[in-house]
């Protein structure tokens, strides 16, 4: 098996780097159309002070999409897997991830935690004070499972993306109107946002995968994840955490993992690593195109089976 090292990974990086031009970076949001597509870092944690890293892998990005992975252990954690996903499905999404047909199922609820829909009852579902107590308690488990304190929201990303929020505001008042949410759909939406504008970097995505990698319970500010939730995470994020192709990936790669419209990406290697990677240039599902061909590599050298 191949050993990682810095040097390893620049050669990953430089492979795949002529490949961004085939992507292109997201203009949903004006900050996200700012980013460099030529962008690529990648950061490898194996626990133990062993991390590798690759690429600018001090660039900040916000986490997008994969707040989704953390609001879900914490919904799991505080709530329990029959409450959770009596409220939101575990299957793979159809459509778009931010579709009304990401819902439209026999059972009425959407598909997974991972669609927009789905995620967004899964906030409903948080613990805190209001919207701001919510996302409170989210960046701080966010910070714990980085060990990094200075991980915050970059409050003008989440005044952009609560202005353009249009999809997601009428799909959070769908869902009100299916009796699926507790919460006022603007102040749910708010605290939406904010999670999603949480800043990070490659080391701090790679660090906490590293902890979602465990096998056994993990204890996280001060509270014990159980084993079985960590689990049902990951295999959420196999087969449900790269959009529409999810299953293209799952069978071609076989890495655990989630991305976000900018660019962010967390792997899981399960009982080994985790995997932190950032590459703004998309494909045409809205995943990172650099990313996507990186995690297959790893896969590969690590010989993930």
């Amino acid at each position: 098996m191949t050993v990682i090292a810095d040097d390893w990974l620049s050669m990953l990086v430089d492979e795949v780097r002529p490949h961004l031009a085939d992507g292109a970076v997201s203009t949903y949001l004006p900050g996200l159309r700012r980013a460099c597509g030529e962008e690529l870092a990648v950061a490898v944690d194996h626990g133990d002070g062993r991390l590798f890293t690759a690429g600018n892998h001090h660039a900040r990005f916000t986490i997008q999409s994969v707040v989704k992975v953390f609001t879900l252990l914490l919904a799991l954690h505080h709530r329990g897997e029959d409450y959770v996903f009596g409220r939101v499905g575990r299957d793979q999404g159809i459509g778009s991830y931010n579709s009304l047909e990401t819902f439209v199922r026999e059972s009425g609820v959407p598909v997974n935690p991972f669609v927009n829909a789905g995620a967004l009852v899964v906030v409903d579902m948080l613990p805190g004070d209001g919207p701001d107590g919510r996302v409170e308690e989210v960046v701080e488990f966010v910070r714990a499972v980085t060990g990094n304190p200075g991980v915050a929201v970059n409050d003008g990303m989440a005044r952009s993306e609560l202005e353009l929020a249009d999809r997601n505001r009428a799909l959070g008042y769908f869902l009100r109107s299916r009796g699926l949410l507790t919460t006022d759909v603007e102040e749910l939406l708010s605290a939406y946002c904010r999670m999603c504008a949480i800043e990070v970097d490659v080391v701090d995505l790679a660090r906490a995968g590293r902890v979602l990698a465990q096998g056994a319970d993990v204890e996280v500010m001060g509270r014990r994840l159980q084993a079985s939730h960590v689990r049902s995470v990951r295999r959420l994020m196999l087969f449900a955490g790269m959009y529409e192709e999810s299953g293209q990936y799952a069978c071609e790669v076989g890495i655990p993992a989630k991305c976000g419209i900018s660019g962010a990406m967390i792997g899981v290697v399960p009982g080994r690593s985790g995997v932190g990677i950032y590459g703004p240039a998309l494909d045409g599902s809205a995943n990172s195109i650099g990313g996507v061909r990186l995690m297959r590599l790893l896969a590969q050298e690590l010989e993930i089976e």
